[in-house]
This record gives C-alpha cells, sequence and structure tokens, in this order.
C-alpha cells in the first residue's frame, strides 16, 4: 500500500490531543494493546487497553517515568500499537510543560523504546516537528504522513503512522518521494466548532520527499524550488542557496550580509519594484520573522504579515508566492489567493522538516500599498503582441530589447533600428556606446539598468555576426549585451 498524505487545519492546544480533528484521527488508528507513551491530560478513547505514561506525576497515568525509561519495566514487543506524542521542542519542553531540568530524547532513543516495544506487524504514530522517525537500518513502513496547519504565525505539526516489519529478514524502503492530493480536513466530522473543509474545496498538491543523508540539507531544498520557479523570480530571503531557473531571478535581502542584487526594507518592497511584475514570488526567512513585530503602516504588526502585505502587489495575476519555512500558512485570506501545493521535506540531519507551501493570486487587484507602475503599452504596427521586455523597477514595457528604443551614438540608428557597421552591415546587438546611452536614458527612472529585461533565449550559432563579441560573464553590462543578442 502506498504512503497517503493528507491535510488538516487546527486550532492548536497546549494537551496535543485537546484538538478534536487530531484526536479523532488518533482514536481512528488504535487497535488492541496500545501504549501511549506520553500521555499528557487527554483521555484517548478506545474500545481496548490503552496503558498511559507521563513523567508529570500530577498527570492521571498508570506511569510515571521517563519515556526511555519505559522498556525497563514494561514487557519486550508486547503492543501492537504506539502513540508518541514527545514535547516537539527544547522550549515547548521548558516554556510550555515547565521542565526545565529534562533533556528531550532524541530521535535515536525514542525509536529505541518503539522497536523495544512494539510487537513485529505493530504500528507507531509519531507527532512533532518532523516526520523523521527510525535511524537508517530500523526502517518501518511508511504508512501516513499528515500535516496538521495551525492556521497561524506557528510551527505546524507533523504526524506519521508507520509499520514495525513483521520479521527480522523483512523489507521496509522508506519512500524518498511520494505525491498525492487531498482536500483539506477530509473526513473530519463537524464536532466542537471545528472546521471541515477548506481550500474551497479544491484538492491540494501534496508531496512528502525524503532527503539522502549525503546531500546538504539546504541543496536539496533548492532542488526542489527550482522546480517550481516560473517566469519572472523574485527572491526575497535571508539564507544564501544557488537557484537553477532559466528564466529572470532577482533576489534581495534585508540581511547586508547575504550576497543579493538589493538590500531593501522588507516593509518598503512595493515602492522598490513595479506593480504586478514578477510570476513568483519566494520567501525564506528565519523562525523568528514569524513572532516579530514591526511599525508597518502606522501600526504594529508581523514582521512576516508586513512583508506578505508588500509582496502581494508585486506579484502578477495569477501568479504564486512560495514560502519556505515550518508552517502551510502563507498569505492571509482577506487577499484572495488558493494554496496549490504544500511539501514537507525530511532530512535525517536536521531536527525539524521543511514545509513549502504555494499560495497562487487569484484577481488582478492591488493592494492599497502598492505603487501602480505597471508596464506601458507597446506600440508595435498592426500587432497585439505583448512586450517581452520590462523593468522590474519602473515598470516600463518594450516589445523588442530597450536599447533599440534609443538613439546609437556610434553609428547613428534610430530608435526601432538595428545598428549597423561602416559599410551598411546589419549587427544584431548593439553598439556598446549604445547600451551605454541606454544606461543613461533608463537612470532617469533611477533603475538599475542591470535588471532591465527578463532573461531570453540563448542566440543560435547562426544569428551572430562576425564582428560582435558575444557575452560570457553575466555583470550587469555583460547581462544587458545577452538580453540584445536575439533576433526579435
Amino acid at each position: 500500500m502506498p504512503t497517503s498524505l493528507s491535510y488538516w487545519t487546527i486550532q492548536p492546544d497546549r494537551w496535543t490531543f485537546n484538538a478534536q480533528k487530531l484526536r479523532d484521527w488518533v482514536e481512528s488508528q488504535l487497535d488492541s494493546r496500545v501504549l501511549n507513551a506520553c500521555a499528557g491530560r487527554t483521555q484517548l478513547t478506545h474500545n481496548g487497553r490503552i496503558v498511559r505514561n507521563d513523567i508529570n506525576p500530577e498527570i492521571d497515568a498508570d506511569y510515571h517515568v521517563d519515556v526511555r525509561d519505559l522498556p525497563d519495566i514494561l514487557e519486550a514487543e508486547s503492543f501492537d500499537m504506539i502513540v508518541l506524542d514527545p514535547p516537539f521542542s527544547e522550549q515547548q519542553n521548558t516554556t510550555t510543560y515547565d521542565r526545565e531540568d529534562d533533556t528531550l530524547p532524541t530521535i535515536t532513543e525514542l525509536a529505541s523504546v518503539v522497536d523495544a516495544l512494539l510487537k513485529p506487524g505493530g504500528r507507531v504514530i509519531r507527532l512533532g516537528y518532523t516526520t523523521t522517525l527510525m535511524p537508517p537500518g530500523e526502517e518501518y513502513l511508511l504508512e501516513e504522513v499528515t500535516i496538521w496547519n495551525t492556521l497561524g504565525r506557528q510551527h505546524d505539526w507533523l504526524g506519521t503512522v508507520a509499520q514495525k516489519p513483521d520479521n527480522e529478514t523483512a523489507s521496509a524502503t522508506r519512500p524518498v518521494h511520494v505525491t498525492d492530493a487531498a482536500v483539506p480536513n477530509a473526513g473530519a466530522t463537524a464536532s466542537g466548532g471545528v472546521a471541515t473543509s477548506g481550500n474551497g474545496n479544491t484538492p491540494l498538491s501534496l508531496e512528502y520527499i525524503r532527503l539522502s543523508p549525503e546531500i546538504m540539507p539546504q541543496d536539496g531544498v533548492a532542488d526542489h524550488l527550482a522546480t517550481h520557479l516560473s517566469g519572472r523570480v523574485l527572491d526575497v530571503s535571508t539564507y544564501e542557496r544557488s537557484l537553477s531557473h532559466d528564466g529572470h531571478l532577482v533576489q534581495t535581502s534585508v540581511d547586508e550580509s547575504v550576497d543579493a542584487a538589493y538590500h531593501f526594507d522588507e516593509r518598503e518592497l512595493a515602492a522598490e519594484f513595479a506593480a504586478g511584475i514578477f510570476n513568483t514570488v519566494l520567501v525564506d526567512l528565519p523562525s523568528e520573522a514569524f513572532q516579530q513585530t514591526t511599525d508597518y503602516a502606522g501600526r504594529t504588526t508581523g514582521r512576516d504579515t508586513a512583508l506578505k502585505q508588500e509582496l502581494h502587489p508585486l506579484i502578477a495575476a495569477g501568479g504564486q508566492i512560495i514560502q519556505v519555512g515550518h508552517t502551510a500558512t502563507c498569505m492571509p485570506q482577506r487577499l484572495d489567493y488558493r494554496r496549490s501545493r504544500v511539501a514537507v521535506i525530511e532530512h535525517p540531519c536536521v531536527e525539524q522538516d521543511w514545509i513549502i507551501s504555494i499560495d497562487m493570486k487569484q484577481n488582478t487587484g492591488l493592494d492599497v500599498h502598492a505603487t501602480d507602475r505597471s508596464p506601458l503599452d507597446i506600440h508595435v504596427p498592426d500587432s497585439d503582441a505583448e512586450g517581452q521586455h520590462s523593468c522590474i523597477r519602473c515598470g516600463e514595457g518594450w516589445y523588442l530589447h530597450p536599447s533599440w528604443y534609443v538613439d546609437c551614438p556610434t553609428c547613428g540608428a534610430r530608435p526601432e533600428n538595428y545598428c549597423v557597421t561602416d559599410d551598411g552591415t546589419i549587427l544584431y546587438r548593439p553598439h556598446s556606446e549604445r547600451l551605454d546611452y541606454l544606461e543613461e536614458h533608463h537612470n532617469r527612472h533611477e533603475c538599475d539598468p542591470g535588471v532591465t529585461s527578463r532573461t531570453p533565449s540563448t542566440l543560435s550559432t547562426d544569428q551572430e555576426d562576425d564582428s560582435t563579441t558575444a557575452s560570457t560573464a553575466p555583470t550587469e553590462q555583460e547581462s544587458l549585451e545577452q538580453f540584445a543578442s536575439q533576433k526579435n
């Protein structure tokens, strides 16, 4: 049976199983003799035996020991199912459960407890910030991965259901890439006012990706992101990564140490770029940005909220925003986006899985903070063709490369004419002085001419002229030459 993926929305609670949909989901999985290893206050309902353990002596439980000590007091391989819900992080352990003197068990220690107490063929439910369950060499058959979207500026929860091999020689190779589609909250029952639908009842494309320990974690994330970039891309990141993209990619970062084209204030991005100019916006902020506040538009709001408000007018209608982090919550509902895809990326050497969400812009309306500088109409006789080149800063657009719309100081070519040599041979690349004149002309808009155009396809050999020199390195000047190297 292939691994299934599901997506749920919940209001989180200090006691995990107080979240009604999550509790219903867990109880539907219970079978025969169950061990609830980190039980908490909530009593799960089951028609079989549940053995409860919690380290807190004030909790109603059968045992009050550290979960790592359970194999010393319970019979080996005596449970048909184990529910494993330890504190998700050191911070949660100390601030939520007041366990300042306790250290959290490692993945390896938890795996040892599960393997010692679970019967062959038995199943384990694991909840936390990661889908990492068993170390390499102790693989269990992964039956299900669940995303529990907490609907706010906090980390989402992840759940896994896995089965222990029923004999020592059984093979249970864990999948490395699973795709599925699911409507949020599919199968939820209406109890306690919980949501039983979501995303306009439109199915989400879900992915689960397990990265190999042999590759660098950020490289694996970058490879995944590259498969979803389209059109003109704005990368708003505080991390340096090499993204593969055939189109025009611009990076801006508030972190001055990041090698980026721009370092604009996150609260003023809408004034720095033309409206509707980007097909894809990529957001990758540190976790603390989702807990920080900032002064924005005369009021205090979340840092991530202010950033997304600024990015909204820059995204073209039908464009997408991709968020890398630990929550699938992306654009506010009032801005009319539709979630299209969510991916969970696991690396066995990283404590938390990445959650990558993609929201699609549904309308053409601009936010009140937008600077409306959309590309100008391109005057091409008897043609409805759209401009192929436009400035991401001011929005001015051109059907041909912008260098063809200014005079050439070298050969005297007028706008909308190619350059020529002294003997009248047509050049399909502009003279360097014409590019310099373009830079001077376009500087009146206070724009950076190095990002004037989207990158065209590479000039083929039969289009090259012997009297011109091909562009080689991606400097600003050479980028302009490359942009102009295409016959139009």
